[in-house]
C-alpha cells in the first residue's frame, strides 16, 4: 500500500487525539487560514490539537482537511515518543503499524519534535509566570 490511511479511511489515529502542536504547526496552519482559537487548546503548558465529535477538528470523518499540512506529529504517526523510557516506538493502536517501518530518520525526528515541544512548554510556562518579561518582537514593554 502506498499510503493506507488514505486508502482505507483509517481514522484510528484522529480519534481523541491529544496531539501536541509546535509553534511551527500552529503558523502553518493559520498561514492556510484556520483561525487558531478553533484547533487548538492549552493543557498545563502543552498546546494539543482539539477534538469533536469524538476526534481531531480537522477531521470530517472522512478525510483530513490539512492533510498535506498536518502537523509534524501526524506525518510521523504510527512512531510515538515514550517519556519514561526516552524513546521512540509504533504505536499498538495503529491497526496498520505493520506498513510503517521504524526508521533511524524517524525516530531522529521524533526526538528533535519533542525536544522542540519541551522547550516550547518551558517557555509559556515561564511567560506565564513573569508576564512582564514576556514581549513580543517589535512590542514595547507597558510602563504604569
Amino acid at each position: 500500500m502506498s499510503n493506507c490511511c488514505l486508502e482505507t479511511k483509517c481514522l484510528q489515529c484522529c480519534k481523541e487525539t491529544n496531539m501536541i502542536l509546535s509553534n511551527r504547526d500552529i503558523k502553518k496552519i493559520t498561514k492556510f487560514g484556520y483561525n487558531s482559537a478553533v484547533f487548538f487548546e492549552e493543557h498545563h503548558g502543552w498546546i494539543q490539537l482539539k477534538n469533536t465529535h469524538g476526534r481531531c477538528v480537522f477531521h470530517d470523518g472522512n478525510k483530513c482537511a490539512i492533510y498535506e499540512h498536518r502537523p509534524k506529529g501526524c506525518t510521523l504517526y504510527p512512531v510515538v515518543y515514550d517519556t519514561e523510557n526516552q524513546r521512540a516506538f509504533l504505536d499498538d493502536e495503529c491497526p496498520h503499524k505493520q506498513y510503517f517501518p521504524l526508521s533511524k530518520t524517524e525516530q531522529q525526528q521524533l526526538n528533535r519534535l519533542v525536544l522542540t515541544l519541551q522547550k516550547e512548554r518551558a517557555e509559556r510556562i515561564q511567560q506565564k509566570k513573569s508576564p512582564a518579561k514576556a514581549t513580543t518582537k517589535g512590542s514595547k514593554p507597558r510602563l504604569k
